[in-house]
Formats: structure tokens, C-alpha cells, sequence
């Protein structure tokens, strides 16, 4: 992945398949405007408003995209820390304590493990994912990892500050075009005969994922797949799994 601050730019690694291609290729992201849903640090500057000090900052990345943040964020923002891997980011979100952390999805396929890890090590830290493409599903697992956001596409400089000031504020950072997808995975947690997983497995069936891109998103069994959607077929009340998707 190579999110390259202020050049416009950004690769990634290869992304499994998740049955239906409901990913699509990121443009740039006008963070604070009409495809974000966050305040992008609107207070910092105003006394007694915002942060009182340049915040700490871990970046999860490869080593070019690890320049491009480091020269877009000169002034803006403490590097306390650098990492290329997942348990070189743990480590060093254990050992600096970041008030942010900066963590691109294409460091790893199981960059969620990433997320997570850093979040028990540092549970002050704000975790940001910097993503290739803009995926509803690789968002929402991003949240229930712990992130307090997810950014799809190439940032330049300016954005790129907005995204660290606001996170640094507890502000989180998701693109309103992707809020819809939380609200429903929100509402199919909501019915308290649900475990979790089975709300996850509900909730991904309604996008059009297959058993096999379920399981391999969850990282589970396809029988594991199988079993929780008999079992919603069953709490629901419903005759098959072709019902669940229309509930």
C-alpha cells in the first residue's frame, strides 16, 4: 500500500475475494467535505478549544509512504514511532504510547490483528486506517477492531493534517458514504437474540457475500458460516437463508 501524502497517490496489496464486488476504486478524499463525516479539527487554534500540544504519532506503513506522511505532516505532528509490520507496530505502540497511529491496510492481510494489537497496547491511541480502496466491509472491520476510523483513497497533505488533528481530538473519521453501512450493522446487533457473530454473519449476507468470503473475512470455519446461519434462520423464525437476506 502506498499512500503517499501529498503527491495524490496510493497503491495496495492484493485483496481477497469477498464475493460480490461491492469494493471500488478510491479517488481522492475531500476530508471535510461532502464525503466525509467528521469535523476535521475545526476548533485547533481557538484558545481554550482543541489540543493543547502537537500530538504523538505512529506510522504503520511502508517505508515510502512513511516519508510522504512524515514531509506532510512536518509541524503538525510528533513521529514517535515507525513501523513496517504488524509486531513492529504493536511493540512500538507499547513502548511511545501514540496519541495516533497512522495504519495502512496493505502492510499486512490480516492488518485487523494489527489494529487490534495496537489498540490493547495503546488504549489512549487513536487508530486510522489508510486503505487502497474504499471497501464497506474492510470499514466495518476496521471499527469493530478498534479503529476510530477508516480513509479510503489517496490524501493529499492538507488532508492528511485534517485527518490527524481530528483524530487526535477522539473525532472520528469515516466517509458519509459509508455511514448507511454502520447504521445497518448497528440495526442487526440491536435484536438482543443475536450473539454478535451471527449480527456480523446476518449483516454480510445482506451485502452478498458468499459462505466462503464470510468465512475468510471472519476468519472461521465455512462449517462455523454455515452453523450461524442455521441458527438465524432459526431465531428469526424464517424457513431458509434466501429469507434472511430479505428481512
Amino acid at each position: 500500500m502506498d499512500h503517499t501524502a501529498g503527491s495524490g497517490t496510493a497503491g495496495g496489496g492484493p485483496v481477497p475475494d469477498v464475493g460480490p464486488d461491492r469494493r471500488r476504486p478510491a479517488g481522492p478524499l475531500p476530508l471535510g467535505g461532502p464525503e466525509a463525516t467528521f469535523a476535521a479539527g475545526a476548533d485547533a487554534g481557538v484558545p481554550g478549544r482543541g489540543i493543547a500540544a502537537v500530538p504523538r504519532l505512529l506510522i504503520v506503513d511502508h517505508a515510502p509512504t512513511r516519508l510522504g506522511i512524515r514531509l506532510a505532516l512536518r509541524g503538525e505532528a510528533e513521529i514517535c514511532a515507525e513501523a513496517d509490520d504488524g509486531d513492529q507496530a504493536i511493540r512500538a505502540a507499547k513502548r511511545a504510547q501514540p496519541d495516533v497511529a497512522l495504519v495502512g491496510a496493505g502492510i499486512s492481510p490480516r492488518w485487523r490483528r494489527v489494529v487490534e494489537g495496537i489498540v490493547r497496547a495503546a488504549p489512549s491511541c487513536a487508530v486510522v486506517v489508510l486503505s487502497q480502496l474504499d471497501d464497506p466491509d474492510d470499514m466495518l472491520e476496521a471499527v469493530r477492531a478498534g479503529a476510530l476510523g477508516y480513509v479510503p483513497g489517496a490524501l493529499d497533505a492538507d488532508s492528511l493534517r485534517r485527518v490527524v488533528r481530528a483524530a487526535s481530538q477522539q473525532e472520528a473519521a469515516v466517509p458519509r458514504g459509508m455511514v448507511v453501512e454502520l447504521l445497518k450493522e448497528l440495526r442487526c446487533g440491536a435484536d438482543e437474540t443475536l450473539t454478535g457473530r451471527e449480527a456480523q454473519v446476518l449483516a454480510m449476507l445482506r451485502r452478498g457475500h458468499s459462505t466462503a468470503s464470510i468465512a475468510e473475512r471472519l476468519e472461521i470455519a465455512p462449517v462455523t458460516v454455515r452453523r450461524h446461519i442455521s441458527e438465524l434462520v432459526r431465531k428469526l423464525g424464517l424457513d431458509s437463508r434466501a429469507d434472511l437476506i430479505g428481512v
